[in-house]
């Protein structure tokens, strides 16, 4: 067998190390260079074939800086200065008028000192105004006004309704506190339509009768057909309306020209009407009776056609002394 000398045997591959031969080293060198080689032009072309960056939206910015709020700055608070006090302008003192030449012994009277002017009388407070009367009642008033609201009834007298009169304390409060009295005087009226108004010539024969009095009035009133009706019963001071008997409205009271109305069903006939009415303080009074036809749109008087006197049996007896 042949011996093989040690120097010219590769040598021994260290542990974790594979051995390579010289020409595989070689060629292994030339293909990291090429490898470098391409990477360093790569890099060196990149530039050049980057596409340019896009121009800046400004429609966006715009809209972002829109977005943003506005930073407010607080005004200062206005400072309490007090307005500068200004002196008052100096007074323009007139220079003093020459006194004219006169006799040196003459003596000077002293001027009449003018008497002062009377104060003037306080005016009179102004009456309380009347509340308004409809305009067709108004015009009826102004057609047919009698002379006078109360005269002395006739047998003739075309004055239908009957109205007894009676003396009342100072200070009664309602047509009731006729009960238990007797009547002084009988007077007629032609129509309730005493419109709101200063009483100041008081009954016949009885001319200082113009407060605290109560009027007890009765009629008849002939109904065409049977339909309901719509009365109104204005009053100052109290006044209560009764038909047959039965009390339909209640007016009752010390008070200002009031109205009150009421619905009520009238059969076809003759009705008895009977009105307490009562005037407490002076001198105002009003006393006014209106209905609205069926179909209607406005009130007006009862008409003087259907009014008649009452029966005879129920008026009391006058009393001519107190």
């Amino acid at each position: 067998m042949r011996s093989t000398p040690e120097s010219s045997l590769p040598p021994p591959a260290t542990e974790g190390q594979p051995s390579l031969r010289p020409e595989k080293r070689r060629y292994a060198l030339g293909v990291v260079l090429l490898i470098h080689l391409a990477l360093l032009i790569a890099m060196l072309l990149s530039p050049a074939r980057r596409p340019a960056p896009p121009p800046p939206r400004a429609l966006e910015t715009a809209l972002i800086e829109e977005k943003v709020p506005e930073e407010k700055i607080p005004e200062p608070a206005p400072a309490n200065i007090a307005p500068p006090t200004l002196a008052p302008p100096p007074l323009l003192v007139p220079p003093p008028l020459p006194v004219p030449d006169v006799v040196p012994d003459a003596v000077r009277a002293p001027a009449p000192v003018p008497a002062p002017a009377p104060a003037p009388a306080p005016a009179p407070a102004p009456a309380p105004a009347a509340p308004p009367v409809p305009a067709p009642l108004a015009k009826e008033v102004v057609a047919s006004a009698p002379p006078k609201l109360f005269e002395e009834c006739a047998e003739a007298s075309d004055r239908h309704m009957v109205a007894d009169v009676y003396r009342l304390a100072a200070g009664n409060q309602s047509v009731y506190d006729m009960r238990g009295r007797k009547p002084i005087k009988r007077v007629c009226l032609a129509q309730l339509d005493i419109v709101p108004r200063s009483f100041r010539e008081g009954f016949p024969g009885m001319g200082s009768t113009i407060e605290w009095f109560g009027l007890d009035i009765r009629f008849t009133v002939n109904i065409a057909e049977t339909a309901t009706w719509e009365l109104m019963l204005l009053a100052d001071d109290g006044a209560v309306l009764s038909i047959d008997d039965e009390n339909v409205i209640d007016n009752d009271g010390i008070h200002a020209p009031t109205p009150v109305a009421t619905r009520i069903k009238l059969e076809k006939g003759l009705h008895n009407f009977r009105l307490r009415y009562f005037q407490g303080p002076g001198p105002d009074l009003a006393l006014m009776l209106a209905w609205k036809k069926p179909g209607a749109a406005d009130y007006s008087y009862l008409p003087r056609s259907l009014i008649g006197r009452p029966p005879a049996g129920t008026l009391p007896p006058i009393r001519q002394k107190e």
